[in-house]
C-alpha cells in the first residue's frame, strides 16, 4: 500500500523511485537508471502535462487551476505505471506514492546555491530567477504536501538512499546508484 491510500497488486518486477526537490537532479538520473536497466522513466510532471493537454489546457493553466483532485489524478497515474511496468518513476513524492512497493527509494539532495545554477541553466533564466521559483515552489509544494496529504518532506526516514550531490558530478552520482542497484540485484537473488 501507499502512504496516500492507494491499493493494488503489483505486476511490475522492478520499481525504483527517485524523489527530491527541484534541480536535484532526479530527471538527469531517473533517465541513466531507465537506460541502464533497460526499463520505462516516468516522471509526474509529464502525467501533469498530459492531463493539462486531456482537459486543453496550457500547462501554465492547469498550474494555476491546479487544486487536490489534480494532484491525486497525477499521484494516481504513477501509482498505476509503478504497479504495471518494470520502470523508474522520478517526482517530488514517488517515494511516498509507492511506498512499499517501491524496490528502491531515492533521495536526491543539493544546497540551494546549486539547484538554482541547475534550474538557470536548464530554464535559460538568471540564477537570481530561479533562486527565487525554487524557494517558492519549495515552499508551496512542502505546504500542499503536508496538506493534501500529511506527507513532511524534510522526514528522511522513508529512504533507502540518500545523495547529496551538491559537490558531485552526474557521473558520480550515477556511480553511487549503480551500486546500490548491484547491491539491490544481489540481495535479490538471496
Amino acid at each position: 500500500m501507499s502512504e496516500l491510500g492507494f491499493n493494488g497488486e503489483r505486476n511490475s518486477e522492478i520499481l525504483i523511485t527517485i524523489d527530491g526537490r527541484s534541480g536535484a537532479g532526479k530527471g538527469t538520473l531517473a533517465e541513466h537508471i531507465s537506460e541502464v536497466l533497460n526499463i520505462h522513466r516516468y516522471s509526474a510532471g509529464d502525467f501533469f502535462r498530459n492531463i493539462a493537454k486531456e482537459k486543453g489546457l496550457t500547462v501554465g493553466e492547469l498550474s494555476e487551476k491546479a487544486d487536490k483532485d489534480t494532484d491525486l489524478e497525477v499521484d494516481r497515474r504513477t501509482f498505476q505505471k509503478g504497479l504495471n511496468e518494470d520502470c523508474v518513476i522520478e517526482s517530488r513524492i514517488s517515494c511516498h506514492v509507492m511506498g512499499d512497493h517501491s524496490d528502491l527509494k531515492i533521495r536526491l539532495k543539493a544546497d540551494l546555491d546549486e539547484r538554482s545554477s541547475r534550474v538557470a541553466e536548464r530554464e535559460e533564466i538568471s540564477e537570481e530567477e530561479a533562486r527565487s521559483r525554487i524557494i517558492k515552489r519549495d515552499r508551496d509544494n512542502k505546504e500542499r504536501y503536508r496538506d493534501y496529504y500529511g506527507i513532511d518532506m524534510d522526514d528522511l526516514t522513508i529512504y533507502d538512499l540518500i545523495i547529496d550531490n551538491t559537490e558531485l558530478s552526474i557521473e558520480e552520482t550515477n556511480d553511487l546508484v549503480e551500486k546500490a542497484l548491484e547491491a539491490w540485484f544481489e540481495d535479490q537473488k538471496g
